[in-house]
């Protein structure tokens, strides 16, 4: 029996099949993964909309509209930041994205028999009831309130619910996974903390280094979210987060979200659903199944064709980073695990953990019920 076998009959924390217990005591097998789908929240925690061959655009085409009406998704947390390079370009950063909220305002109005915009938990279980798709506005930088702790608050006030503390490069809170030196949280991070806290706002760690994250996780006094990440421990790439940090991120109450980025999932030059179910089962035994979900970190619908060079261009992240870090081995051949870049990405990770014997419990906390939890502790 292999690892993964062995993980998926009966691996810690809980990871046992469902179906093996109740043959056992006589009982009637569980409802299918379908079934499960259907009942349960499905979250993605981090998504951006993209229309081929433009990059990072602000809207979803007509197309993407129709696959995402039938997805089965509750939410998503969508990017308001995508495309930074076209809003910095503004005389106004901080007007830009207030723009680019009242856009995205639009478009969900314009299209409310699919789509809900999402800011509390009375929100996000209407839009379960209804079958629309929530959209949970968030940012993957701080840049759009860089020193002004009043900007922070014109932005939750109009909906932002969720915002990273970081993206490529050292900023005002912290040092990226990508900064060698590896500062911890500056003082003005310390007041973002306390402001996103009083604020009902989700704090996410991804792409942050690993004692920024630390700091943060420590002083925040609501439980925080790696949006979008992978195990440093099974894949030695920067934006990995470390066994120390996840663990700490589950003691006090976190969810650690694993990305469809393959090519920062594992070293083997093919991918497989596999590799993801891996990440989740690291975050399982480290932290238990109440602190792991998905945030795929894609467009909404399908991020395979977004960039036909894609591969090529992370290969050549890797060689010119390399210097700075040289654990940056191996050769990237593949970006995204198939079965999840589909609209119904949740609906085949659940068919998948299904059939490697998961408790549908456990299903349902990954594909959303854990991110639901940190989401109403947070935001109320």
């Amino acid at each position: 029996m292999n690892r993964r076998q062995f993980l998926a009959t009966v691996g810690a924390g809980g990871v046992a099949s469902d179906r093996a217990l109740r043959a056992q005591a006589g009982q009637p097998a569980a409802g299918t993964a379908d079934e499960l789908y259907q009942r349960a929240y499905a979250i993605d925690a981090m998504c951006f909309a993209a229309a081929p061959p433009r990059t990072y655009v602000q809207y979803l085409t007509d197309e993407k509209i129709a696959a995402l009406r039938t997805s089965g998704i509750t939410a998503m947390a969508m990017n308001m930041t995508a495309n930074y390079a076209e809003l910095s370009l503004a005389d106004s950063l901080f007007e830009a994205v207030r723009d680019r909220i009242d856009t995205w305002d639009r478009f969900v109005a314009e299209h409310s028999d699919v789509f809900v915009k999402v800011t509390t938990m009375a929100e996000l279980d209407a839009a379960k009831r209804s079958g629309k798709v929530g959209f949970i506005y968030c940012f993957q930088m701080s840049a759009p309130f860089g020193w002004d702790l009043d900007k922070l608050a014109a932005y939750a006030e109009r909906g932002v619910r969720q915002i990273q503390f970081v993206d490529g490069r050292r900023n005002y809170l912290v040092d990226s996974c990508w900064e060698p030196a590896n500062a911890g949280l500056s003082q003005f991070g310390f007041d973002v903390v306390d402001a996103l806290n009083a604020r009902g706002v989700i704090i996410d760690l991804s792409h942050v280094g690993e004692q920024s994250a630390l700091d943060a996780i420590l002083a925040s006094n609501a439980p925080v979210l790696f949006s979008h990440s992978g195990c440093l421990a099974l894949c030695p790439h920067p934006r990995n987060v470390s066994d120390r940090n996840i663990r700490a991120m589950a003691n006090r109450g976190g969810v650690f979200c694993v990305y469809n980025q393959s090519g920062w999932l594992t070293r083997d030059s093919t991918i497989s659903i596999d590799h993801f179910i891996d990440h989740l089962d690291h975050v399982i035994n480290l932290g238990g199944e109440d602190h792991v979900g998905v945030g795929t970190d894609q467009d909404a619908v399908d991020m395979t064709a977004m960039r036909p060079d894609e591969v090529e261009r992370h290969q050549a992240t890797f060689d010119r980073r390399r210097a700075a870090f040289p654990q940056l081995t191996w050769r990237v051949r593949h970006m995204r695990v198939p079965e999840l870049s589909h609209p119904q990405r949740l609906l085949h990770l659940a068919q998948a953990l299904d059939q490697r014997g998961y408790r549908t419990g456990t299903i349902e906390k990954i594909i959303g019920g854990n991110y639901v939890r940190l989401f109403r502790d947070v935001t109320g």
